[in-house]
């Protein structure tokens, strides 16, 4: 656990594995896009060359992943899922550890979780909210409406957190207080951050 309120030991340790997503169907300038930070957010999964990231992030199948230690290698989109907003990329020359995922079912309203990202270019930039809930979104509010693909319940479950989130953040992870992943940053309605839930993005990419 942390000391006190601070978390500077577990975001150091998740820090330590998110990486900035540059799409490449935004142009090929690398060195300039990775400077400001990227398109997106992602973070290493799995054996660690494997990189988590939101489906609206990477538009194509190629995507040049930025590593903390400032290096630009190429990735490969082997698994996205547009309904989720869930997209896996394959980067061997990354070498990032992987995170550790915790399951935000079990929270309680109220605890404490923070995010990392790159909001606005701001390189590894860490976000501090408490857990609301992991539910589907209400109708009326812009995403129970949404149509998925045939057989796909348009009321499915986000991690529901009140978090700050800006461009930047999308695809990158929200964590408990140990920097145990619970989701994927996805989206802000309402004022609050909403995430794929841990356990359901590892469960849609574990088949990829």
């Amino acid at each position: 656990m942390p000391t006190g309120l601070f978390l500077d030991d577990a975001a150091a340790r998740l820090r330590a594995s998110v990486v900035a997503i540059i799409d490449e169907a935004h142009g090929p300038s690398r060195g300039r896009r990775a400077s400001r930070g990227g398109h997106g957010a992602g973070f290493a999964w799995g054996e660690g060359d494997l990189f988590v990231t939101s489906a609206h992030v990477v538009s194509s199948r190629k995507a040049v992943v930025l590593t903390p230690d400032g290096r630009a290698v190429e990735g490969t989109v082997v698994g996205r899922d547009v309904d989720r907003d869930i997209a896996l990329l394959h980067a061997p020359e990354a070498r990032v550890p992987a995170v550790t995922c915790g399951d935000p079912y079990a929270l309680r309203p109220g605890a404490l979780v923070f995010a990392v990202g790159h909001p606005l270019g701001v390189k590894d930039a860490v976000s501090v909210g408490v857990f609301q809930a992991v539910r589907a979104v209400p109708r009326g509010y812009g995403m129970a409406e949404r149509r998925p693909r045939r057989g796909r319940d348009p009321f499915i479950p986000w991690v529901q957190a009140d978090v700050r989130l800006a461009p930047g953040n999308s695809g990158g992870p929200i964590a408990d207080v140990q920097g145990n992943v619970i989701g994927v940053a996805a989206m802000i309605v309402s004022g609050l951050a909403l995430a794929v839930p841990a356990p359901d993005f590892e469960r849609l990419l574990s088949k990829s």
